[in-house]
């Protein structure tokens, strides 16, 4: 018996037909919802044969979460099954190598599934072939993401830069005639910076959960992560608005330090995509109470 590629246990038995009988009670015993012989749960059966299955895993890192268990119908078989699965153990361990890159989608581990099943069904070149072909996508996969992640920053990057000169530009001028006209418009600029920066951060520290569509060109990462800047700066903007006018955290206006405390919120805003939204539906749920 064969667990993961990892653990073997010999089960002695003097009757084959009794050996055999439990060992298919053994493979009978893997379905979705179950338990492996390591107490794992499992969420996936890809495919299984008369002497073994492959499936996948809750709850551990996701290179251990593909798994092979074989069972051989004769007890000592070094030459069959066993004898394949060791064939390409090599490229069983590459595959579950670049799962952690988490670019493929769930065809992936099915197409792996497909290439085990294959060698132990007596086809290991054939098998080998199929990895190869995986871990071609998989590496082509990746380097577009990694690229697409790039631009996507590049393109927040960017437009916080933008943002934040134009504030410090109106902020090094603030005691000039041309800043005093456009007073509300300077105050405006510095909540919208200051979102942008929040929504930088927020971007930075999720950059590697963010799903990116491969089919995109990838000037258009550029452009999502503009856009994702713009309504961080507006969240901001909103933000301001709806403190100024008393809205909602009326106490902000009443703090010791006012204008840092504006800025906090600012930050706040431009950092969740939800805070405004929420506070949107807050207030309309407040205005129809009142009704």
């Amino acid at each position: 018996m064969f667990d993961g590629g990892q653990n073997k246990i010999d089960e002695v038995v003097d009757d084959p037909v009794h050996y055999k009988q439990m060992q298919r009670d053994r493979l009978k015993k893997f379905f979705i919802g179950g338990k492996d012989i390591s107490g794992h749960t499992i969420v996936n059966v890809f495919t299984r044969g008369d002497e073994f299955v492959v499936y996948a895993i809750a709850d551990a890192d996701e290179p251990e979460t593909f798994k092979v268990y074989v069972d051989t119908e004769i007890e000592s078989d070094p030459q069959g099954v066993m004898g394949r699965l060791e064939s390409i153990k090599e490229e069983l361990a590459d595959f579950r190598s670049i799962l952690h890159k988490g670019v493929h989608d769930k065809s992936i581990k099915h197409r792996a599934a497909n290439a085990v099943s294959t060698a132990l069904r007596g086809d290991p070149e054939g098998a080998k072939k199929i990895f190869i072909k995986i871990h071609e996508q998989v590496s082509k996969e990746y380097l577009v993401v990694q690229r697409g992640r790039v631009l996507y920053l590049s393109g927040a990057f960017s437009s916080v830069v933008i943002l934040v000169l134009l504030a410090l530009i109106l902020y090094s001028v603030r005691n000039s005639g041309f800043a005093q006209n456009v007073g509300v418009i300077r105050e405006f600029s510095y909540a919208a910076s200051f979102s942008a920066l929040g929504g930088l951060l927020s971007i930075s520290l999720n950059l590697k959960s963010i799903a990116f569509e491969r089919e995109l060109q990838l000037y258009a990462y550029f452009v999502y992560g503009v856009q994702r800047i713009i309504l961080a700066a507006l969240g901001g903007v909103f933000a301001y608005v709806a403190v100024k006018s008393g809205l909602v955290l009326g106490l902000v206006l009443t703090s010791a330090e006012p204008m840092y405390a504006m800025l906090a919120v600012c930050i706040a805003a431009g950092f969740s995509e939800t805070l405004i939204p929420n506070a949107l539906q807050k207030l309309e749920s407040s205005d129809l109470a009142g009704r």
